[in-house]
């Protein structure tokens, strides 16, 4: 199997107790069961407190859940008493890997880190574009072209849809507009239909409101981010995202296509991974420019970060984006294009 990183991959290192928003905070953690064999004999006063904190969520799954937003081994010095206790090499897969994610399509693995992670969100925010050089290279796309026709289509087609996003000479809100119109023919095409012009919208674009009221009815892990959105959806009359917001979106925009484009090999469907860059780019471009007339109280890097940590890393939230772009016109691929070409005229 090949295996693909991008070129800052393994210059990666996780900054434990320096890190701003730690993996230990807020989430609950999940704990494979090869793990929990090994921590049912552990020892002492630490193996008595990992089988006691250790239990079965509503997913019927086995966690450490969180108290009061925190691991219950995260301690006050912010280091892990597992770690400290017994060593890095019996933390769970999930502490143990993150923010490293493996996406196995058989012939070939394609490995990203992941924005959730602060530290991982700053080397993606200071790669050169041509970071994910071997991503849709050739030999991938040789071994796609091997075991079907399918996979080497969706390959060339994230591989445009990259090329669309990164085009500097349009403002970034048309190329956004662009991308999402390029991949409604590639879903006529993976449909087996032939490319049809896009409709006109069914609505006039209006404003962001209707994003951001779902995003305040996602569910939310901190309460600064909640009031983050409410500020922001307040003075949306007002906002307009800023043009030295595009570099930094342009990464989150490129990592999200390379984590999740190819999910359409499953799905079907192409513009469920576009969608959720348009609704992205919407909500933390204009939490930017909420926070630029503050000074900044929220830096941009923990913006992306911070929408990654409480959306894409949550099964409901997605979950939630998805069912409403099936279900909701105004998230019809035709009406986000006019509402981000109602933008860029700005």
């Amino acid at each position: 199997m090949r295996e693909i990183y991008p070129d800052f991959y393994h210059a990666f290192k996780c900054i434990a107790n320096r890190c701003e928003d730690s993996c230990c905070k807020d989430w609950d953690i999940d704990i494979d069961s090869e793990t929990e064999r090994f921590y049912q004999t552990v020892t002492g006063e630490l193996g008595d407190k990992l089988r006691c904190k250790l239990v079965t969520d509503e997913y019927n799954e086995r966690v450490f859940k969180a108290e009061d937003g925190r691991c219950p081994f995260w301690n006050r010095d912010m280091l892990c008493d597992i770690f400290i206790g017994i060593g890095e090499e019996h933390l769970s897969d999930t502490c143990g890997n993150f923010p490293r994610v493996a996406i196995d399509y058989g012939d070939f693995c394609e490995h990203i880190l992941s924005f959730a992670c602060p530290e991982a969100a700053r080397f993606m925010l200071r790669a050169e574009p041509d970071a994910y050089a071997d991503f849709g290279g050739e030999e991938e796309l040789a071994l796609a072209e091997k075991s079907g026709d399918f996979m080497s289509f969706l390959l060339k087609a994230r591989e445009r849809s990259v090329s669309i996003l990164l085009d500097s000479s349009l403002p970034f809100a048309e190329r956004l507009a662009d991308c999402l119109d390029f991949n409604v023919q590639v879903q006529h095409l993976l449909q087996g239909e032939e490319p049809q012009p896009l409709s006109s919208p069914d609505h006039a674009p209006g404003d962001c409101r209707f994003i951001f009221s779902l995003h305040l009815g996602f569910e939310i892990m901190s309460e600064h981010w909640r009031t983050a959105l409410t500020d922001a959806a307040a003075h949306l009359d007002r906002l307009k995202v800023r043009q030295d917001f595009t570099r930094d979106f342009e990464a989150f925009a490129q990592y999200y296509l390379y984590r999740y484009y190819l999910e359409a090999i499953r799905s079907g469907d192409v513009l469920y991974s576009l969608k959720r860059i348009v609704c992205a780019y919407l909500v933390t471009g204009l939490l930017d420019a909420d926070f630029a007339e503050q000074g900044y109280p929220f830096t941009r890097m923990r913006i992306l970060q911070r929408y990654s940590k409480e959306v894409e890393h949550s099964y409901e939230n997605t979950e939630a984006l998805d069912l409403a772009f099936d279900t909701d016109k105004r998230f019809a691929a035709e009406n986000l294009i006019a509402l981000l070409e109602s933008l860029s005229q700005h």
